[in-house]
């Protein structure tokens, strides 16, 4: 089963970090391709992430923590 990364995204030019704040699909179970995933925050605004892939989600961060964009925070392992 290939692993696909899950990582904080860049939400505008000016973002360089985000703080997680919500997990939406606790850890091992199965996500749908565009279902929302996880809540982030940056100092202008919340913004749920959709997982890019189906599969079954394992998080590697911790929830409140602030990670600079592009920190792998997680994965899917991917199911067709």
């Amino acid at each position: 089963m290939p692993r696909v990364p899950v990582r904080i995204p860049k939400l505008s030019i000016a973002t360089h970090e985000a703080t997680l704040v919500e997990w939406f699909i606790p850890e091992g179970q199965q996500v749908t391709e565009g279902e929302a995933l996880y809540l982030v925050e940056t100092e202008k605004v919340e913004t749920e992430i959709d997982s890019p892939t189906t599969g079954i989600i394992h998080w590697t961060a911790e929830l409140g923590g602030t990670h600079e964009v592009g920190t792998e925070i997680g994965y899917i392992d991917h199911v067709d």
